[in-house]
């Protein structure tokens, strides 16, 4: 049985040859420990962030990309993964930044006038954004990007979609291939205050927003499923370790009616839709259900997700993707704690199908490649179906 067939049988419910095994990304020094060579795998922020805008400065982007594509691939089947998750075409237009410092780049949409600006530290490796013209001008620079998006129209011609056919032919026949379509809600950027601001006082604006995102996310988003891709993952991340970042109500009102659309969509396809998020989301895991969401990933245990709860209540309706705790024990150790978290989850999670067991929710940089290595090894030597729940 190979990946693609055992990540189908989970996600029907049904238990497959052994558990099958999930990883949203997996960063250096990982990547490099198991290949054995420099990479560009995963969201680390040299590879993402300082080499990419390198990579944009000198005209050499087409080469940057392709080969971090190439250590992706080489890397999951090193790792005989079952799912290769957020594969997507790249547009054929990107803005070029500009440096303000060593660690310091600026990024202005030529179109509209809007910056963000990046920030990397390299103590922990993170690159991410932090300052923008929406976080300094609230709402009604918020409008101005609404009113640019609204007046877009999907172009195809505007995508390079053959990153989508090269892991569908390397990859398809043996793993499930995700795409990546998600409700793009602003309160997991630099403008949060912006966005949770607008739900209370604009939110036909909120509303607008969203609306224009998702008509030119759906287009997209169909054009790689008829390019072969399995089904599709959303990432954008919905709740700290207390709860959801606002509230449930809120989610129903914007949310989830949105969501829905592309759960449709995947599934008019023949394919499933994994919802990611960090936190604790107990309380929308009803909606996440009828939202049509076929697959739930992280389920961090250090923000309160009892899969072994989750898998009682919910495990019948949600395929369950999780949940060895890269906060803690991927990090620190020991190894035996983490086959003994390892054998936990399969245990709790595993027995009747309906899940794929991974990080709680990626291996990050500061995943020791030792302990992964002995999660996978884990996996492999407790996890054969029929399960043992003793």
């Amino acid at each position: 049985m190979n990946g693609k067939e055992r990540a189908t049988l989970a996600f029907q419910h049904k238990e497959a040859d052994r558990v099958p095994i999930f990883e949203l990304t997996i960063d250096n020094p990982t990547a490099e420990f198991f290949l054995g060579r420099p990479t560009l795998c995963g969201f680390g922020g040299n590879a993402r962030g300082l080499k990419r805008n390198k990579a944009l400065l000198d005209g050499t982007i087409n080469q940057y990309l392709h080969q971090r594509l190439t250590d992706d691939i080489e890397l999951y089947k090193k790792l005989e993964l079952d799912v290769f998750p957020l594969v997507s075409p790249q547009p054929r237009e990107n803005a070029i930044p500009e440096q303000l410092t060593e660690n310091t780049w600026k990024f202005t949409n030529q179109k509209t006038g809007q910056w963000e600006i990046a920030l990397y530290h390299a103590d922990s490796d993170v690159y991410d954004t932090v300052d923008s013209s929406i976080k300094q001008g609230g709402l009604a620079e918020l409008e101005k990007l609404t009113d640019f998006l609204e007046s877009q129209t999907f172009d195809p011609d505007a995508w390079d979609f053959s990153p989508v056919d090269r892991v569908v032919e390397a990859l398809g026949s043996e793993m499930m291939i995700l795409g990546h379509i998600d409700v793009e809600i602003g309160s997991t950027f630099e403008w949060a205050e912006t966005f949770l601001i607008g739900l209370v006082e604009a939110p036909d604006l909120i509303h607008r927003y969203l609306d224009a995102r998702l008509n030119l996310a759906l287009p997209l988003a169909e054009k790689m499923l008829q390019h072969g891709v399995h089904g599709m993952e959303g990432g954008y991340d919905w709740a700290s370790n207390k709860g959801p970042i606002f509230s449930p109500r809120h989610f129903r009102k914007f949310v989830f009616p949105r969501l829905k659309k592309i759960t449709d969509l995947v599934h008019r396809y023949g394919g499933y839709y994994v919802k990611h998020t960090d936190g604790n989301v107990n309380s929308l895991l009803e909606d996440i259900i009828q939202a049509g969401v076929d697959g739930f990933q992280a389920i961090e245990p250090h923000a309160g997700m009892d899969i072994a709860q989750i898998k009682r209540d919910y495990g019948d309706r949600l395929t369950l993707i999780g949940n060895v705790d890269c906060s803690t024990v991927l990090v620190d150790g020991p190894e035996q704690a983490v086959r003994e978290q390892t054998e936990y989850v399969i245990r709790s999670a595993a027995p009747g199908g309906g899940f794929l067991l991974s990080s709680s929710n990626s291996i990050h940089p500061g995943v020791k490649p030792e302990y992964y290595m002995a999660m996978l090894e884990t996996a492999r030597a407790v996890g054969d179906y029929p399960i043992k729940t003793e």
